[in-house]
């Protein structure tokens, strides 16, 4: 099998600044201080991820969240979500953020994709933007999110991040999340640098997607009570299907019953004569 290889930035050796995304650093710390006290400093190393999600354990941070540290399970958990949005294609937003525009340049026609089905935006650190990518939009990488890559998908239904930041003692730690709190969090941070460089960004989307004739909440009681009572009329009626089909097996069991007694009688039974 070839080996996957993805760049991730190197550890910064500068004074740690406040994150933009407080949330997300929470859980990436939780998951750090974990590894830092089970002595696992390559995570990335180890030849099964057992070790890993023992050390894991109990981190409440977690819930809702995937922990990923192996290379081709990180770039495989990123193409199903690039694959979902450009599949559905039913709008919304997605963001990329990678070391390097050259990356994204290995899937030219995959970006071009999901630059029709989304609005979709990477944000990479080369002051010239690269062509040849259709509808997708080139921002600024945040100083900030130098040392982050992410894959984020903010559409109707299906609102996932993707995010993975480098470890001191190399490999790096992947935090794949539905939490709706950090993908809020994440996807608002990369809609207002995106607006801010001038771009028209959708809003969040909806975290179910529109349905025909679902207007709200309530909408959806109303109709859940006429099923309910639908369902009950019709279980009523095959109630009396069963029924009468049984009780039709059973006359047929007596006509049969009775066929074989006649017949061990010497022949089956004469019919009637009519009376003169």
């Amino acid at each position: 099998m070839t080996p996957v290889t993805l760049a991730l930035p190197r550890r910064s050796s500068q004074a740690p600044t406040a994150s933009p995304l407080p949330r997300l650093e929470i859980v990436f710390r939780a998951v750090e201080d974990a590894l830092k006290a089970a002595g696992i400093d390559r995570p990335h190393a180890l030849r099964s991820p057992r070790t890993v999600e023992e050390a894991l354990e109990g981190v409440a941070a977690l819930a809702g969240t995937l922990v990923i540290v192996d290379p081709a399970e990180l770039r495989a958990a990123e193409l199903d979500v690039e694959e979902t949005v450009a599949d559905e294609r039913s709008g919304g937003t997605f963001f990329v953020s990678v070391p390097s525009a050259a990356e994204l340049a290995t899937r030219r026609i995959r970006y071009r994709d999901l630059g029709s089905a989304s609005s979709a935006f990477a944000f990479v650190e080369e002051a010239v933007h690269p062509v040849g990518f259709g509808k997708l939009h080139f921002v600024r990488k945040p100083t900030a999110l130098r040392r982050w890559r992410l894959v984020v998908a903010d559409t109707p239904g299906f609102r996932v991040a993707l995010v993975s930041r480098p470890l001191p003692g190399g490999g790096f730690v992947g935090l794949w999340t539905g939490d709706a709190d950090l993908v809020d969090e994440v996807a608002g941070y990369l809609r207002a640098q995106a607006r801010a460089a001038g771009f028209e960004v959708p809003p969040a989307s909806a975290p179910v997607p529109p349905m025909l004739g679902i207007a709200d909440e309530a909408t959806v009681w109303r109709q859940a009570a006429a099923l309910r009572g639908q369902r009950e009329v019709r279980e009523g009626e095959l109630r009396e299907i069963a029924r009468a089909a049984a009780l039709r097996g059973v006359e047929l069991r007596r006509q049969r019953a009775a066929a074989l007694a006649a017949a061990a009688q010497g022949g089956a039974p004469k019919a009637a004569t009519p009376a003169a």
